[in-house]
């Protein structure tokens, strides 16, 4: 009987040994997912979101607000009065922001990468298109509606991807992200105003287009941030718990 119970009290220390270790790997692993979780934020790839996003805003805007540079020869092209094609430019900038809802709802979806690829492309194909215009509704349709709408989706995308990379730093990271807006007022004006010169509002609204396909390049900079999960850890965690429970008991 005395052996007996001298086997039994080795092999229950034996248990609590491999219970102990079994904590002590779980704890070891809990504390590199963590350090692995920190890492992602505020560092590395996240800055390099920061410049697409600021890319984004520069050509997004920098359209919008350089839309008077062309306004007059677009009136004298198409015969229309001043007003006509003012309105052009409101709706222009109008859908753009009234899209936001919506590309929202697409970001929350499909990301912000696809979001920002699919308004890049809508865009591109609308102000390229708008460059054929004959009349006043074709131009409001094309320029308008359709490159408001497209730009309202890349729009979306540039403000927010970079809160999936950013914690302590993303009030620094979403304000260079918006700098981008003024960087585009500087300087797409002047490019607006250089092609005019050059290839008339046809031609330079051609150039623009291209400049709006080039935010599907940008897009394609904003991977989303997530972090795989090995399947068997949630399987691994319930096994373990009750392990655990008996031995705090």
């Amino acid at each position: 009987s005395l052996l007996q119970e001298s086997e039994s009290s080795d092999t229950m220390s034996e248990e609590e040994v491999i219970s102990v270790i079994k904590d002590r790997k779980d704890e070891k692993e809990d504390n590199d997912q963590r350090d692995e979780n920190k890492e992602v934020y505020d560092r590395g790839w996240g800055w390099c979101v920061v410049a697409a996003c600021f890319l984004c805003n520069m050509v997004n805007d920098g359209i919008a607000y350089s839309f008077g540079v062309i306004m007059e020869p677009m009136r004298a092209d198409l015969g229309v009065g001043v007003g006509s094609i003012s309105l052009v430019g409101g709706v222009l900038a109008g859908v753009t922001m009234l899209t936001g809802p919506l590309a929202a709802a697409f970001v929350n979806r499909f990301g912000s990468r696809t979001t920002c690829i699919v308004g890049s492309i809508i865009s591109s194909a609308a102000i390229f298109a708008s460059s054929y215009s004959t009349s006043l509704i074709h131009l409001l349709i094309t320029y308008g509606v359709l490159a408001g709408f497209g730009l309202g989706f890349v729009y979306i995308p540039a403000v927010v991807a970079v809160g999936e990379y950013f914690r302590e730093k993303l009030s620094l990271a979403t304000g260079i992200c918006v700098c981008g807006s003024g960087a585009g007022t500087f300087l797409v004006a002047p490019l607006t105003s250089l092609l005019l010169r050059q290839f008339g509002w046809r031609g330079c609204n051609r150039v623009m287009a291209l400049l709006c396909l080039a935010c599907s390049l940008f897009g394609l900079v904003m991977v989303p941030n997530k972090k795989k999960v090995p399947k068997n850890t949630s399987k691994n965690s319930e096994i373990q718990s009750p392990g655990r429970k008996k031995n705090s008991g």
